[in-house]
């Protein structure tokens, strides 16, 4: 009995110590529960309440459709009251901004007077001095077929400004957008603009003077502020009405209006034209109200495009008058939109004459990725970059147009960009670059098409400006400043004309350029345009990346004068135009050169690369430090080229009986010389001797077939590269032709430089070189001749030998090109002697007033 009370004593402490252990394990485990959960003890009631509702009052079953009810109750009466609030936002809008008086005169009337104040002295002056070039460009781009020239000699707008709201002045909102709509008409009978214009025809040889006296524009003009109130763009609603009045001047050789009658029709066709295709819906312009203005003007820049990408393209099926693939049903080849799929793709962009294009993408579909780069170059403070997207057809010849749109750029006076371009619905997608460098992306809509959109990166990367100045990534304005020096005593030239600096600029090589030969190459070669000058580059045979490594140098022209480059391909029949370029040349540092890549211009590739440096003017009378002395790589004064043509054997049979009627053209850079003519011969002999100045131009020798009636035949050609023989040692070569299956010509080549001042005198650039010595033999040493006389005999010497090189092409007469260009040489010569007289007049001026002084100083001495 006892042992059964022990047991069960034994049962319940035991259990009792398990009951304690259980309770003590469970309050450990809320503690760290509670911590680490401490929604914890909000959840349990939550849950039992729950499980009360469950148990005895509606089951889980039922409680996902109330909660789905009371959820959408709610939703819904959110949507309506924001439906209620954008809905009296809309009401107000159109009252506020729709609600205009009648009178719609009356909102403008302060405008219309402000500006007959401000138009005459302010507004006026600097119109005249935007539309000066502008209508002179456009003038000599669009001239009607009786006028041979015309130019803009005096342009005033007159005194009467035009009327801003005559008809209607309200606000309106497109697209989130709002615009202000107002009337426009300018109604002028005081404005004057003067047009020298020649005829051709059968009034060739007269002038006319052509004067426009009245102008009338009226239109409804739509004004959008963008970029938080920086700019506003403007634009008409549609082409507004355009009459102009003309009248014809009076004197000698002038023409009555009578005969004449189409101008009046050319000059309204001119300005309505203009208008539609700068600023008539969805063409825009800017207006920039910019916080600073560092008044500067840009001159051009270099603009960054980079196409990445396109969406939703789609073709336009003939027959329809939508995108889709032309039957009732759907084709197999659309796309679940309903518009024919497209394949291969690419982007064409224009920005003025330059043009480029983007790699084809295959198999893009709707949405192709191209993410190509290219470098496009403004000549202006302005520009319109045009992108055509067209697809490949099953022809590589064949090309479908897919759509167009049109992003604008401008320089703003703050030193930053604005660019803007048509949206949806003909909203507005605009960015602002605020300095050079940034970068822009736009996603602009495809115009003429039902739908697409391309993406686009742009950044500035720099400008130029008039003062010579350059804004690059990371500059700060005005610390890049390139002032010109002032020429002094001395100095070379003094003319307005010229800076008396010299320009030095090396063509050095090609790249990517189009080939235009059956071989799929060219025969490149470059013509640089300077002012009056211009200079050609040798021709490099079947290459489209050539390399001419060619330096000339030019008297650097103030004004903001460009260079113009022009590459063509070397043909028998025509050398055929492989693009143009320009460079802006202002701004540049003495002693920095400058290595550059040119997009060529009016063709879809080809870059040049030259190297521009700047040489700055002569302060001293010292020979070697006057300008005129030599390069290390150029040949010394008085150096000449003598070639002695001898033979050719085996030649080309150019006439019918199998033989040719031979000589030879000796081009040295723009001077061609020729040997004389030996008949029915294919080993002629000539035995002449040609020499040439040495400037470092290309020698290049052209083998030609001569006859009477016809034109001359080329038999073969080829370049000597003459300046790796050694100075006064005569080279005797046998050269291939090239451009023929044989042919070689015999010739000896001399450098003959001279060794003493001797020797130099035999030459005709020296003659008179003792007369201004002379006269000038009080000034400085008699053995040393003055700067100035130096240069006026040597620019004597210069006019003479021109006269020379003028004759020679004249009695060729092959090339009117080329006397045509002796002829414009001459000319820039007749202008830097002219200059060096007035200089010589000048220091004489100065050095008899240095004299008296003297005189003077020297009489109170005494």
């Amino acid at each position: 009995m006892s042992a059964d009370f022990s047991l069960d004593r034994n049962l319940s402490t035991m259990s009792r110590r398990l009951v304690e252990n259980a309770t003590r394990e469970a309050q450990v485990l809320w503690s760290n529960l509670i911590d680490e959960k401490p929604l914890l003890p909000f959840l349990i009631p939550v849950f039992l309440l729950a499980w009360f509702l469950e148990r005895w009052i509606i089951p889980f079953s039922n409680w996902v459709p109330v909660c789905v009810l009371v959820w959408s109750t709610v939703q819904y009466g959110k949507y309506q009251r924001r439906q209620t609030i954008e809905d009296l936002n809309n009401r107000w809008k159109r009252h506020v901004l729709s609600s205009q008086p009648d009178t719609a005169r009356e909102p403008c009337e302060w405008l219309n007077k402000l500006l007959l104040y401000v138009w005459p002295n302010f507004i006026e002056p600097k119109l005249v001095q935007k539309l000066l070039l502008l209508v002179q460009r456009k003038i000599k781009e669009r001239r009607p077929k009786p006028i041979q020239s015309v130019e803009v000699q005096e342009l005033s707008l007159g005194t009467a400004p035009p009327v801003f709201g005559l008809d209607r002045t309200y606000w309106s909102s497109e697209g989130g957008q709002p615009v202000l709509h107002m009337g426009f008409d300018w109604d002028t009978n005081e404005m004057s603009v003067l047009l020298a214009a020649k005829f051709s025809g059968p009034l060739r040889g007269k002038m006319a003077r052509i004067v426009v006296n009245s102008l009338h524009i009226k239109g409804d003009l739509r004004l959008i502020p963008i970029l938080d109130g920086q700019a506003v763009l403007f634009s008409f609603d549609v082409v507004p009405e355009v009459r102009v009045g003309v009248a014809f001047g009076s004197g000698s050789q002038t023409a009555p209006q009578t005969e004449l009658p189409v101008v009046s029709s050319w000059l309204e066709k001119l300005i309505g034209d203009t208008l539609i295709r700068t600023m008539v819906e969805p063409r825009r312009r800017c207006f920039s109200l910019p916080a600073l203005d560092l008044k500067k003007q840009a001159v051009g820049g270099v603009v960054s495009v980079t196409v990445v990408t396109a969406k939703d393209l789609c073709k336009q099926v003939q027959g329809t008058g939508r995108s889709s693939s032309g039957s009732g049903k759907q084709s197999p080849s659309n796309n679940g939109s309903g518009s024919q799929r497209v394949q291969s793709t690419f982007v064409e962009m224009t920005l003025e004459d330059l043009t480029r294009k983007t790699k084809l993408c295959l198999n893009g579909g709707s949405t192709p990725c191209w993410s190509d780069t290219f470098d496009m170059v403004l000549h202006d403070d302005s520009g319109t970059l045009h992108l055509n997207v067209y697809e490949q057809g099953s022809s590589s010849m064949k090309f479908d147009f897919l759509g167009s749109c049109e992003i604008k750029m401008k320089y703003v006076a703050d030193d930053s960009t604005a660019f803007w371009a048509t949206g949806s619905n003909q909203g507005v997608v605009a960015g602002r670059a605020e300095s050079c460098g940034k970068e822009i992306t736009m996603t602009v809509p495809l115009e003429n098409c039902a739908k697409g959109e391309v993406t686009v990166r742009l950044n500035l990367k720099e400008w130029h400006f008039a003062d010579g100045s350059k804004a690059v990534a990371n500059y700060s304005p005005g610390t890049v400043n390139c002032g010109q020096q002032q020429p002094t005593l001395g100095s070379w030239p003094s003319a307005a004309s010229l800076t008396g600096r010299k320009l030095r600029i090396e063509a050095v090589e090609g790249k990517n350029l189009a080939p235009m030969d059956r071989t799929g190459k060219s025969d490149p070669y470059l013509k640089l345009h300077y002012g009056k000058i211009v200079r050609r580059t040798k021709t490099i045979n079947q290459d489209l990346n050539p390399v001419w490594n060619q330096t000339f140098t030019f008297q650097e022209i103030s004004g903001g004068e460009y260079l113009k480059i022009k590459c063509y391909d070397a043909d028998r029949f025509g050398d055929e135009n492989l693009g143009s370029a320009r460079v802006n040349l202002q701004g540049l540092e003495e002693g920095a050169k400058k290595d550059i890549w040119v997009p060529l211009e009016k063709i879809k590739q080809g870059e040049i690369r030259l190297r521009i440096e700047v040489i700055g003017p002569e302060t001293d009378f010292d020979g070697s430090q006057n300008g005129h002395a030599e390069d290390a790589n150029s040949a010394p004064t008085g150096s000449r080229v003598e070639v002695v043509m001898i033979e050719a054997r085996d030649l080309v049979g150019a006439d019918w009986n199998g033989t040719s009627d031979p000589y030879v053209s000796v081009r040295y850079g723009n001077i061609k010389k020729r040997t004389k003519v030996v008949y029915k011969t294919l080993n002629p002999q000539w035995n002449q001797t040609i020499d040439f100045a040495e400037d470092g131009s290309p020698l290049v020798l052209h083998v030609k077939d001569y006859n009477y009636m016809l034109p001359v035949v080329s038999i073969g050609h080829c370049c000597v590269d003459y300046e790796k023989y050694p100075p006064n040692q005569t080279v005797d070569l046998w050269l291939p032709l090239s451009g023929v299956a044989k042919g070689e010509i015999h010739m000896q080549l001399t450098r003959r430089q001279p060794e003493s001042t001797g020797e130099k005198e035999k030459y005709p650039d020296n003659e008179g070189s003792n007369t201004l010595s002379s006269m000038l033999s009080g000034v400085g040493s008699p053995q040393r001749l003055p700067a100035g006389s130096t240069k006026l005999q040597r620019t004597s010497g210069k006019v003479r030998a021109l006269i020379r090189r003028a004759m020679a092409l004249a009695e060729e007469e092959e090339d009117t090109e080329d006397i045509r260009t002796m002829l414009e040489e001459l000319e820039t010569a007749e202008e830097e002697r002219d200059s060096v007289v007035l200089q010589l007049q000048r220091d004489r001026d100065i050095l008899i007033a240095k004299v008296k002084e003297l005189d003077q100083a020297m009489a109170g001495l005494i």
